[in-house]
């Protein structure tokens, strides 16, 4: 037998025609094995159930069910939007995060594709006589059989990667709603500071009045007057900068939502309240981030890929070993036997991609434990602020607040009556004023740093919580 320039073909003498069809029906077998459907939809619920551990909401885009996507949208929009109903559009109408939940099925795809065979190889060679000697041919059909060893460690890898596609898209819708329920909050709040603008703006008309009145009776003087006018005029520009501050929280929330149009297209039915007083402890928060924190799972599962990639590339020292049929006609006469290709790693033994995988093992690694140290930082950030913005909160609902309206409401009289001057009003009417304005900033405040506190630890703060009796 003629022996191929790429193949080393051994003759195995009396082998039947039909002894080959067998042989050749047991790999068309071993073959068909290596098919796989890529359907990824069981990875998208997994990800719909990590979001709703960290977000307590069920809602999630699933890729091809984007009609049902639509209509759910346009359920939670009628008749007004919540937070809730708020963090349940971004999940399912925002476009970013849609084009992100498709990596998901990118990686499912690489895992089927890891798991597949590599296809069979058929080669045949016609040798045309240049004399009065017989046409000839030989070929062979031959089945890679360095799957054997690579196929496992490829799949270990790609699991792995799809795992830390999940998670990650996971943490990013979860950031998502964390964004969306604040930029939500901050629309809330720029719209109730915009109504204590207006509060504050009849307030000072009040006081202008007041004044007017007190010149027209010969109680006070022109410049007073004046003065209560130009508080007025403040006021207006305070008012109009409120107003333009609303339109732009409304406009960065339609963009979290996934929504065009005016900004005052939906209405926003949540109000800004202090919440119960709460005790948070911050080792608890660490302790729960730590366990809970879809970051972290995510680069563990890197972690875990990287580690996975190391044994792989040693395995690909050895990169092609090939085996299967070959044949040979002469005369008519056909002779068959077994056929193997083999490269030989003299030159190159995939050294350079071994050592880049301990490489990015060692990084990967770098990269987890930093993470966990980030993770401690940003939950007691978020626990400082949020306490913080508690206390303040309630100082102003407590105490301030309720001072400041007395304070002026005893000015007013005393000034209406002559006892007091104009000056004494116009210093209450100011410490009012200002004080409704810092309440309203420190609800938004408050309101803000829960999301922010909840995305640290990756758990919905009511679960986290204990209220004080």
């Amino acid at each position: 037998m003629r022996s191929h320039p790429e193949v080393f073909q051994a003759e195995v003498s009396a082998c039947r025609p039909r002894q080959a069809w067998r042989l050749l029906g047991a790999l068309l077998i071993l073959f068909a094995s290596g098919c796989s459907s890529v359907d990824p939809s069981g990875h998208y619920e997994r990800a719909r159930r990590l979001v709703h551990g960290a977000t307590g909401e069920d809602a999630l885009f699933i890729p091809g069910e984007r009609d049902r996507a639509r209509k759910a949208v346009e359920d939670l929009l009628a008749g007004g939007l919540t937070s809730t109903e708020a963090v349940q559009v971004a999940l399912l109408n925002n476009q970013q995060l849609q084009a992100q939940l498709l990596q998901i099925g990118l990686s499912h795809a690489n895992v089927v594709q890891a798991g597949l065979l590599t296809n069979p190889s058929l080669q045949s060679v016609l040798r045309l006589p240049l004399d009065d000697a017989t046409t000839n041919s030989e070929g062979g059909l031959l089945q890679s059989f360095t799957d054997l060893w690579l196929i496992p460690a490829r799949k270990r890898v790609a699991e792995s990667e799809l795992e830390e596609s999940v998670l990650s898209t996971a943490h990013q819708a979860a950031a998502l709603a964390a964004e969306a329920k604040a930029s939500y909050l901050a629309a809330v709040a720029a719209t109730q500071s915009r109504l204590a603008a207006e509060e504050n703006l009849a307030t000072a008309r009040r006081f202008l009045e007041l004044s007017q009145a007190r010149l027209d009776a010969g109680g006070a003087t022109q410049v007073e007057v004046n003065v209560a006018h130009s508080r007025l005029l403040e006021q207006r520009v305070l008012e109009r900068s409120a107003r333009f501050e609303e339109v732009r929280t409304r406009l960065q929330l339609l963009a979290f939502l996934g929504l065009q149009g005016p900004p005052g297209a939906i209405e926003l039915t949540d109000a800004l309240r202090a919440p119960p007083e709460l005790t948070l402890h911050a080792n608890h928060l660490v302790a729960v981030a730590a366990e809970n924190r879809l970051d972290l799972k995510s680069a563990a599962r890197s972690l875990q890929a990287a580690e996975s990639r190391v044994p792989l590339e040693r395995r690909r020292a050895w990169p092609s070993l090939a085996a299967g049929v070959g044949y040979e006609t002469e005369g008519g006469e056909l002779t068959l036997g077994p056929a193997v290709r083999l490269t030989l790693p003299i030159f190159d033994q995939n050294q350079a991609q071994v050592a880049k995988a301990e490489m990015l093992y060692e990084q990967a690694l770098h990269r987890l434990e930093g993470l966990a140290m980030q993770v401690d930082r940003e939950v007691r950030a978020a626990l400082a602020q949020y306490s913080l913005a508690q206390d303040t909160t309630h100082l102003y609902e407590r105490e301030l607040l309720p001072l400041r309206e007395q304070s002026l409401e005893l000015a007013r009289e005393s000034f209406a009556a002559g006892k007091t001057g104009f000056l004494y009003v116009l210093e209450a009417q100011n410490a009012l004023l200002t004080a409704r304005s810092e309440y309203v900033e420190q609800l938004g405040r408050l309101a803000r740093t829960t999301p922010s506190l909840e995305a640290a630890c990756g758990v919905p703060l009511a679960i986290l919580v204990t209220p004080v009796d």
